[in-house]
């Protein structure tokens, strides 16, 4: 209600300033000289006073005060499309990119190469005796617990990786703890 209220005053408002300049302005311009018409025209011309020298107005109008478009644009020059050049250091940023993509894809190739490395005659390796001498190494390195996360061990090749408590750390990553162990086989216990 208070909401109708506002637009009803205001709108009461509006109606009472509409009504109050009409009754101020009265006749327009028009209107006046139409009345200034019509007396010159009851004048003599003997009583009307014709002065010669110029009102001083602003400046006469003339033709170059009018609006005048802009001339018509030209048509765009036709060209042929020229390839842009190659930029000489694309090729370089793709095979640096591509070699970095396959420096840092672990794959079970990759990762049995990682553990056949560091076992070398061992039964069996911690993940604390590891040693990290390459990024290669780094991704291999971290990717083996994540390997043998769901079932706390993995088979990996002629290895196993198991999964021991807490972590391990070095100069490069901590990650958690885990052992490489050489699996035997009915052929090894003979």
């Amino acid at each position: 209600m208070d909401k109708i209220e506002d637009f009803r005053d205001r709108l009461e408002r509006r109606i009472r300033t509409t009504v109050h300049y009409m009754d101020v302005m009265g006749e327009g311009s028009a209107e006046r000289i139409v009345r200034l018409i019509e007396q010159l025209s009851k004048i003599g011309r003997d009583e009307v006073e014709i002065r010669l020298g110029s009102p001083d107005v602003g400046l006469p109008i003339t033709s170059l005060a009018l609006y005048t478009p802009p001339p018509p644009k030209a048509p765009p020059e036709r060209t042929r499309f020229k390839v842009p050049k190659q930029d000489p250091y694309l090729r370089a940023y793709v095979e640096a990119t591509t070699e970095f993509d396959r420096m840092v894809r672990v794959s079970d190739q990759r990762l049995l190469e990682f553990a056949r490395r560091q076992m070398q005659g061992r039964d069996a390796v911690s993940s604390a005796e590891i040693e990290i001498e390459s990024i290669p190494d780094l991704f291999a390195y971290r990717a083996l617990p994540n390997l043998a996360a769901v079932g706390r061990s993995v088979r990996l090749g002629e290895f196993t990786i198991r999964l021991d408590e807490g972590r391990s750390a070095n100069d490069w990553i901590d990650v958690t703890a885990f052992r490489i162990e050489r699996t035997r086989t009915t052929a090894d216990a003979a």
